[in-house]
C-alpha cells in the first residue's frame, strides 16, 4: 500500500483507527513548526547559498510554507507520488469550462490544456541529516515530470519508474514544486533523517500558519528577513491589518475596533 497524506479523519470527523501504523505507511515521523524548535532551525532559513537558489527560482519575494524534519523509519511504505502545487488551478483556454479554484482536491483537477504548463510557483528544500540512499527511503522523484504540465492523478501514474534522490550526509537538494516524487520505502535497519523546507510565493497561503503559530519569543528577536518569510510584511497591499503605509504588521496588534457615534 502508499500513503494517502491528510487522509486521516473518517466521515464522522475522527481520527481513522490504525491510520498510524505501518501498514498504512504512518509509521514515518514528521516533527512540523521547527520555526520554533531551536535557533539552529532559523538559521537554517538565512542559509546565504540556499537563499540564492531560492530567490533564483522564485524571484524577490516568498514566503516560508513549511519547515519541518521527515523521519522515515525501517519498514515505512512509499508515499503516494505528489505535487507541491497540486491547488494551481490548470491553465485553461477561454473557450472551455474549468474547475472552480476552491473546488481543487488533491484528488480532483481538470484535464490539462498541453499547451501551456503551470509555472514553478513552490520550491522544496532536502536537508540531508544523514546518508539519502534508495535503500533508506531517499525521496523517489520522476525527473522531468515538472514540464509535463499535469498532476500524478492517473491509477497509472504511480507504477511510472523513479529515480532516489541520493546523497551523504549534509547535501542540499533542491526540488520544482511542480516534479512528481514521494518519500521512498525505508527497506533498510536504519532511520532516514531529513529536514523539508518549503517556500512559496506570496501570493499563496503557506502549509504551516506561521502568523498564528509561531512563539512569541522566536517573533521578538527575528530579523525583518525572517518577518517577513514568516508573513509578516505586507506584499503589495495584501497581508496588511489597518493602514496600508505599514510595513510590517505587528504580532497580536488590535484593529481600531467597532464604529460607534461620537458621544
Amino acid at each position: 500500500s502508499k500513503q494517502n497524506w491528510g487522509d486521516f479523519r473518517n466521515k464522522k470527523g475522527q481520527v481513522r483507527g490504525g491510520v498510524f501504523t505501518q501498514s498504512a505507511g504512518g509509521i514515518n515521523q514528521r516533527v512540523w513548526m521547527l520555526i520554533n524548535k531551536g535557533q539552529v532551525f532559523q538559521d537554517m532559513l538565512l542559509h546565504t547559498g540556499v537563499r540564492n537558489i531560492v530567490d533564483h527560482a522564485l524571484g524577490n519575494n516568498y514566503l516560508l510554507s513549511s519547515h519541518s524534519a521527515n523521519i522515515a523509519k525501517p519498514g515505512g511504505v512509499p508515499m503516494r507520488l505528489h505535487t507541491d502545487q497540486w491547488w494551481m488551478p490548470m491553465p485553461t483556454r477561454p473557450d472551455r469550462t474549468h474547475l472552480p479554484a476552491g473546488s481543487i482536491t488533491r484528488e480532483q483537477t481538470d484535464h490539462p490544456d498541453t499547451a501551456s504548463i503551470w509555472p514553478r510557483v513552490v520550491l522544496n528544500v532536502v536537508w540531508m541529516i544523514g546518508d539519502f540512499t534508495a535503500e533508506n527511503g531517499g525521496t523517489r522523484i520522476v525527473p522531468g515530470s515538472h514540464l509535463w504540465g499535469r498532476r500524478p492523478d492517473n491509477p497509472d501514474d504511480n507504477t511510472i519508474e523513479t529515480v532516489a534522490l541520493e546523497g551523504p550526509a549534509g547535501t542540499v537538494g533542491f526540488l520544482d514544486g511542480r516534479i512528481w516524487h514521494g518519500t521512498g520505502a525505508n527497506i533498510s535497519d536504519q532511520l532516514r533523517w531529513a529536514i523539508l523546507t518549503t517556500f512559496c510565493g506570496p501570493q499563496f497561503r503557506p502549509q504551516e500558519n506561521f502568523t498564528v503559530g509561531t512563539d512569541t519569543k522566536v517573533l521578538a528577536d527575528a530579523s525583518p528577513d525572517l518577518l517577513s518569510l514568516l508573513g509578516f510584511k505586507v506584499w503589495n497591499a495584501y497581508g496588511r491589518i489597518e493602514s496600508p503605509a505599514v510595513e510590517y504588521i505587528q504580532p497580536g496588534e488590535q484593529s481600531l475596533g467597532e464604529l460607534r457615534p461620537h458621544p
